[in-house]
C-alpha cells in the first residue's frame, strides 16, 4: 500500500514538474533601449533609455524627462491615458497624458502626509497603491487630495515588485506573494518559491523565476511553464494575452491564448 502511495505521489509530482503552457511567436521589433517598459493596447512602445521616458507609436515618438527628479526608478502604463512615473531619489510621483505632457506632480517630501516612497503602482481614479517604508505599509494615496484612503497591516517584509488591476494588488516579497483589494484587505497568500518579478494578465499572474516564465491560474492555483524558446529575458511585460520579451535589442511577442484542440 505505501508502495503504491508512493508511485502516485512520484507521478502527480512529475505532471506538475513538466507542466507546459505553449505559446506562438507573433512578431519582433527592433529596440535600442536601456529598459524595455511595455506595449499598450493600441500598439505604442513604452521605454527608457539615458533616463529619459519614451513612447513610440505610429512613427511618431515622444518623450518625458527631468533630471532635477533623479533616476527614473518605475514607469506603469496601466492606463495609456493618464501614466505614472515615481523617481525614488527625489520621493517624487509624476503623471502624464498620452504625449507624455505631464499633468501633475506629488513630492512625498513636502506633503502634509510625508511619506518615504519606494514603490508604487496605479490604483482606481486618481489613487496610486504605495508601499511607505516609515510605516512598512502599503497606502492606496489620493494624488488629487494628497489624501491617505486606505492602509494595509504592516508588512513583515520589504516588497521587491507592485503589480495592480483598478481592483487589486499583488505584493512579491522574498519570502511571499501577496494579494490585496482597494480596500486594503488581504485576500490570498502564497509562498514564493524563487519568484523575481511578476506582472498581471487578466485575473492571473506571469510569474519569473531563474528558468523563465510561469503562468499562474489565481483560482485553480495551478502552475505551468510557459513554453519559450531559448531567449534570455532582460525585461517582460503583459499587455491582453500577449507576451513580449526583450533581449538586447529586439522585443519578441507571444501569443498566450490557450491553443484549441
Amino acid at each position: 500500500m505505501k508502495k503504491i502511495l508512493l508511485y502516485f505521489i512520484l507521478v502527480a509530482s512529475i505532471q506538475i514538474s513538466f507542466a507546459q503552457r505553449n505559446v506562438t511567436l507573433n512578431d519582433s521589433i527592433s529596440l535600442n533601449a536601456d529598459i524595455f517598459l511595455g506595449v499598450d493596447s493600441f500598439g505604442a512602445i513604452y521605454y527608457q533609455k539615458e533616463n529619459i521616458f519614451y513612447k513610440k507609436w505610429n512613427n511618431q515618438e515622444w518623450q518625458f524627462g527631468d533630471f532635477i527628479l533623479g533616476e527614473l526608478t518605475q514607469v506603469s502604463i496601466l492606463n495609456p491615458l493618464k501614466i505614472v512615473l515615481f523617481y525614488e531619489t527625489s520621493n517624487t510621483l509624476v503623471t502624464v497624458d498620452k504625449y507624455l505632457s505631464e499633468i501633475d506632480r506629488v513630492n512625498f517630501n513636502t506633503i502634509a502626509e510625508f511619506k518615504n516612497v519606494s514603490l508604487m503602482t496605479p490604483a482606481n481614479d486618481n489613487s496610486v497603491w504605495i508601499f511607505d517604508n516609515n510605516t512598512q505599509q502599503l497606502d492606496i494615496f489620493n494624488t488629487v487630495s494628497e489624501k491617505t484612503l486606505v492602509t494595509t497591516q504592516p508588512l513583515n517584509e520589504l516588497p521587491k515588485s507592485l503589480q495592480s488591476t483598478f481592483n487589486y494588488c499583488w505584493v512579491l516579497t522574498d519570502q511571499t506573494l501577496t494579494q490585496y483589494n482597494i480596500y486594503g484587505s488581504l485576500l490570498r497568500q502564497i509562498q514564493n518559491e524563487g519568484y523575481q518579478n511578476i506582472k498581471i494578465i487578466n485575473n492571473d499572474l506571469i510569474l519569473q523565476k531563474e528558468d523563465g516564465l510561469y503562468y499562474y491560474r489565481t483560482k485553480t492555483e495551478e502552475i505551468e511553464k510557459i513554453n519559450l524558446p531559448e531567449i534570455h529575458i532582460k525585461q517582460f511585460h503583459v499587455t491582453n494575452e500577449i507576451l513580449y520579451i526583450y533581449q538586447q535589442s529586439t522585443i519578441y511577442s507571444f501569443d498566450l491564448t490557450p491553443r484549441k484542440n
